[in-house]
């Protein structure tokens, strides 16, 4: 069973623990320093969550919104090289979506990089969508709309 709690400085040891495949490494081009820098600094609406299984810590979500525009995003999902391809990553995507529809997210927004293949199968699969010409530097915007499907069905 996977829980998720707030990234603090307790956690924060098993947080900057977790990598990703040389492959993921290559398109991502960030820390899990940076990620937590930034979920913490000037970033009033942002949460970054620790995701553990029995205890061990496989991964973590950054999940922020734009207070002005109420534009709700999944700023980063990542699980540890060790944990992937065993369904983690849907399961805390889809947890990730219902976390911002219950606090009545008009839908949802991240980006992917053109060359992770996996991930964006990943979004697709749980119904995001490519927005037509939208970007975020070299990265392409994919929305998703309320409805999403449960954590129960994952």
């Amino acid at each position: 069973m996977l829980t998720y709690e707030r990234v603090i400085v307790k956690n924060l040891r098993a947080f900057l623990n977790l990598s990703v495949t040389e492959g993921q490494e290559r398109i991502l081009h960030t820390s899990n320093a940076k990620t937590f820098f930034q979920s913490v600094v000037g970033r009033r609406y942002s949460t970054l969550f620790l995701i553990r299984e029995d205890g061990n810590a496989v991964g973590y979500v950054y999940i922020y919104c734009y207070a002005k525009t109420k534009k709700y995003n999944v700023g980063r999902l990542l699980i540890d090289a060790r944990h992937q391809n065993r369904g983690i990553g849907k399961q805390v995507l889809l947890w990730a979506l219902d976390y911002l529809y219950a606090r009545n997210a008009p839908r949802v927004l991240l980006s992917v990089h053109p060359e992770n293949t996996e991930a964006r199968k990943l979004y697709e699969s749980v119904g995001f969508q490519y927005v037509e010409g939208h970007f975020w530097g070299k990265e392409m915007v994919m929305m998703h709309r309320p409805n999403p499907p449960s954590v129960s069905q994952a």
